[in-house]
């Protein structure tokens, strides 16, 4: 079964993926053995270290393996070992490393930046009733 695609829908296939690429992204992977990490490296050129023992994914991969490293080529998976038996998600594993009540705030504040039409709709009927309160000033506390 041949399955065919639009001129428009392979571009529009393009510019995701060029849109894609411009976020930041894992392009390289390498394990430093005399220190025992493993380094990623991201397109804007950040560089992170994470000690493999501290990941749970990666507790019981061999460093044989882990010298084998590479990172898939959407730059959110990582691969390790020649017969490619282990695999993981890149954020996942980050997010594996990251305080829960850190990860709330920080997704919390992301949505918070969010801008949709029912956002836009809640706040006007918000302002409509006076808008959020005035905060109180110490003099008027104390």
């Amino acid at each position: 079964m041949t399955v065919r695609i639009s001129q428009g829908d392979y571009e529009q296939a393009l510019a995701r993926g060029r849109q894609a690429l411009e976020q930041p992204h894992a392009v390289a992977a390498r394990y430093i053995a005399h220190a025992r990490v493993l380094e990623l490296v991201y397109s804007n050129g950040l560089a992170v270290r994470i000690d493999p023992k501290e990941v749970p994914a990666l507790k019981d991969v061999p460093r044989q393996a882990l010298a084998q490293s590479y990172v898939t080529p959407g730059g959110d998976g990582l691969v390790f070992g020649e017969d490619d038996a282990t695999a993981v998600s890149i954020p996942g594993m980050l997010a594996s490393l990251i305080p829960i009540d850190v990860a709330r705030r920080t997704v919390a504040a992301a949505r918070g930046r969010v801008r949709s039409t029912r956002k836009a709709d809640a706040a006007r009927r918000n302002g409509a009733k006076g808008g959020r309160p005035a905060k109180a000033s110490l003099a008027a506390i104390g």
